[in-house]
Formats: structure tokens, sequence, C-alpha cells
């Protein structure tokens, strides 16, 4: 297989299903604490509103995500893959992967999910990629099973 280059943007839909799941504990207590502290203010004194400052304090990191999901657009990721690396660009931050750690690689919604062994999770629109690049993706994963069998 040549070494390929793709450059894509993804959708908000597709962030959100990527980027979300880290953040769901910190959405579930700034739910869970902002209707505590509304009912207090409610039922108590108007006083308690001030507590909603709080999930602002303890997680920005989950505001600034909300923030750049609504109003910002996705920024480019590239992809670059040779005979052995994998290496992924984006939010600025370089990552090298060496192919014979992808362990999975589906499709699912529009876009394919390739999973490897040192936690990273790509998510590609099927529309960037051929299938000639993701069956030689899909081979390294192929080759894990077989060794893990």
């Amino acid at each position: 297989m040549q070494p390929f280059h793709l450059t894509f943007t993804l959708s908000r839909r597709q962030r959100l299903g990527v980027e979300l799941m880290p953040w769901l504990p910190a959405a579930a207590a700034t739910v869970g604490f902002g209707v505590g502290a509304v009912y207090l203010a409610n039922t108590v004194s108007v006083w308690f509103l001030l507590l909603l400052a709080g999930p602002l304090l303890a997680y920005p990191g989950l505001f600034r995500f909300a923030y750049e999901i609504a109003f910002c657009a996705g920024p480019p990721v590239e992809l670059v893959v040779d005979e052995s690396t994998l290496e992924v660009t984006a939010f600025g931050e370089r990552r090298k992967l060496a192919l014979g750690g992808i362990f999975q690689v589906y499709k699912s919604e529009g876009v394919w999910t390739v999973l490897h062994l040192e936690g990273a999770v790509l998510t590609i629109p099927v529309e960037a990629i051929s299938d000639g690049q993701i069956g030689y993706l899909k081979s390294f994963a192929r080759r894990a099973a077989a060794e893990r069998a």
C-alpha cells in the first residue's frame, strides 16, 4: 500500500460522539448541582443562586467544550499513514501511533472508527477515506486478531 495523507473535519454531531464521553460525569454533576441550587433558591433564599458559579469554577473545560461545540467549527484533522506509523494532527497536537497497535476498525453512522492499543480513537468520515485505504488499516486489525487467536 502506498502511504497516504488525509485532511478532513468532523461535523458537530461526529465530534459529540467522540468528545462527549469523557465529559459525561462532569455534565451529570453540573446538572444535579444546578437543579439543587435552583430548588434551594426557590424554597429558601435567592442567595443560593450564587452556588451556580461552583460548576463554572470546578469544570471550566466542560463549559469551554460546550462553547466550542455550539459556536466553533471543528478543527481540521490531518492523518498521515506510511508503512509502519499513523500520524494524527488535531487541535495543534501531533501524535504518532504504530500501525501494529490498531486492533479494531468498524463503520457506524457515516464514520469509520479506528481503535488503537494506546487508547487513541480515530473517527474518520466515510467520504474522506477510500475503500483501499480503510482496507489497509483493517489489515492491521486482522493481523492483531489472528495473533490473539
